[in-house]
């Protein structure tokens, strides 16, 4: 028996390997995201800021490299001058631009000393929008450390009276129980380090994007198996047995589509580690399966499953964490495989829950199945 399946199964792959259409969706996802890996390596960013340094500044030259050797949501341009920074501005090459003073580490040691109050940078925007305000919170994370230092300086030699100490031997001490890094740590359910995944914007939903694929996938295998039925391929098949025949017949599609996708998410730079990586795929596309041939039961004919098509793909949108998370409908997400499987990547809790969830769907279909096979 198990002999009599796999050659089943190999056939079955010798004739999918053999239609186009489904060659062409394979090669949607890694053509995707192989582009947005390359795309998210190149200079891009939700603003353009045009910023202009003064040369010979130490301080203006510490917040230079905190801004440019960052990897981040803005694009800087680096301008020679203030008037430069400005027509960038006026002309929309830029959506705002940051010009320091030309005496910058003395505006700091003012600011420090609370003795003037004098702009340390001017801001100049075209309009106000959420990017360039979180913009300005970059700029203010960039200057604080160049200000916490100068601060600590003042404090020593005009608090403690410690005036004689040269500027070495004060950076030396500040450098020495500096807090290294961030003063807060982000950590998934699972204790992976948020640091772990340094992704970009353009990176970041592409794996619910993946995800939602590889269900389409196992949605178009239950469509084809539809289709094959109805030409008589299943004939010699007992209808108490279809059920079966088209678990084969999807795993044939979601094992090939399984091992794209972590191709892609290999490409796209998304990838966590192997272990996590192919549990969760296994499990998802075990779950997409059961879904998809619950779905064709529930249809019965490949116009009604194609009718559904559009609107489960908006449903997948809006309620999945692709690009937005929302807090509401729980319900209606717990009803969708990939929501199971982006919250499963980092918290094995919902890996859990979709492999019962998977049984669910399993048993419905049995029972369905029977009732089906009865009315026949």
């Amino acid at each position: 028996m198990p002999g009599r399946m796999l050659i089943r199964f190999m056939l079955l792959q010798k004739r999918l390997l053999k239609k186009g259409g489904f060659l062409l969706m394979l090669c949607l996802a890694p053509l995707l995201s192989a582009g947005v890996g390359r795309l998210s390596e190149a200079s891009a960013g939700i603003a353009t800021i045009a910023l202009y340094l003064p040369e010979g500044d130490a301080s203006a030259q510490e917040i230079s490299e905190r801004l440019l050797e960052e990897r981040g949501v803005l694009r800087y341009l680096s301008c020679g001058d203030e008037e430069e920074a400005r027509r960038m501005v006026e002309t929309g090459q830029a959506d705002a631009a940051w010009i320091f003073s030309e005496d910058l580490t003395e505006r700091l040691g003012e600011h420090a000393q609370k003795r003037r109050v004098r702009p340390v940078v001017t801001v100049v925007e075209r309009r106000d929008s959420v990017a360039l305000t979180l913009g300005r919170e970059i700029l203010t994370s960039a200057i604080y450390p160049s200000f916490s230092y100068a601060v600590y300086v003042a404090y020593v030699r005009e608090e403690l009276g410690l005036a004689e100490m040269t500027d070495e031997a004060l950076r030396g001490i500040y450098d020495s129980v500096a807090v290294e890094g961030s003063l807060f740590q982000m950590v998934y359910p699972d204790e992976t380090p948020g640091e772990a995944e340094d992704f970009t914007y353009v990176q970041a939903p592409l794996r619910g994007i993946l995800a939602i694929w590889f269900t389409f996938v196992g949605l178009a295998a239950s469509l084809y198996f539809m289709q094959d039925e109805a030409r008589g391929v299943y004939g010699r098949v007992p209808v108490t047995k279809r059920l079966s025949a088209s678990y084969i017949a999807g795993a044939v599609f979601l094992l090939d589509a399984a091992a794209v996708m972590l191709l892609s998410c290999e490409l796209a730079g998304v990838f966590t580690d192997w272990k996590r990586e192919v549990v969760c795929c296994a499990v998802f596309a075990f779950c997409v399966l059961a879904f998809s041939n619950l779905l064709r039961m529930l249809c019965r004919t490949p116009r009604r499953l194609g009718m559904i098509f559009l609107p489960l793909l908006a449903a997948m949108l809006a309620l999945c964490p692709v690009f937005l998370n929302l807090q509401n409908f729980r319900a209606g997400k717990r009803l969708l495989p990939p929501w199971y499987y982006l919250q499963s990547i980092h918290n094995t809790r919902y890996l859990y829950e979709m492999a019962v969830y998977t049984v669910i769907l399993v048993l419905i279909s049995a029972i369905l199945q029977r009732v089906q096979s009865r009315r026949r």
